[in-house]
């Protein structure tokens, strides 16, 4: 049984969507194309946005997924942003 029939399709497009967009963010943060905290969070949320055009799901399921899908990448790049300095305001 692979990954994507014990989870559904939907689910492991997210899944695939998550890894690959945290990969590139991190890419981003080290070459310095992204260098503010903001910034960041800004290309997450546009990002999200734009991947979950395509899906036709009730409003608030959709909602529910953009929130942990940017709940999850956040975690995962919290590391890269302290290793790498990004800057923030306060």
């Amino acid at each position: 049984m692979s990954i994507s029939e014990y989870c559904g399709n939907t689910e492991f497009t997210i899944l695939q969507f998550i890894y690959y967009l945290t990969n590139e963010i991190q890419e981003k943060i080290i070459k310095k194309k992204l260098f503010y905290k903001e910034q960041v969070l800004r290309y997450v949320t546009q990002q999200i946005d734009s991947f979950f055009k395509n899906f036709k799901l009730k409003k608030a399921l959709l909602q529910s997924y953009k929130h942990e899908v940017f709940n999850t990448i956040v975690f995962k790049l919290q590391h890269t942003i302290k290793k790498h300095i990004i800057f923030q305001c306060s």
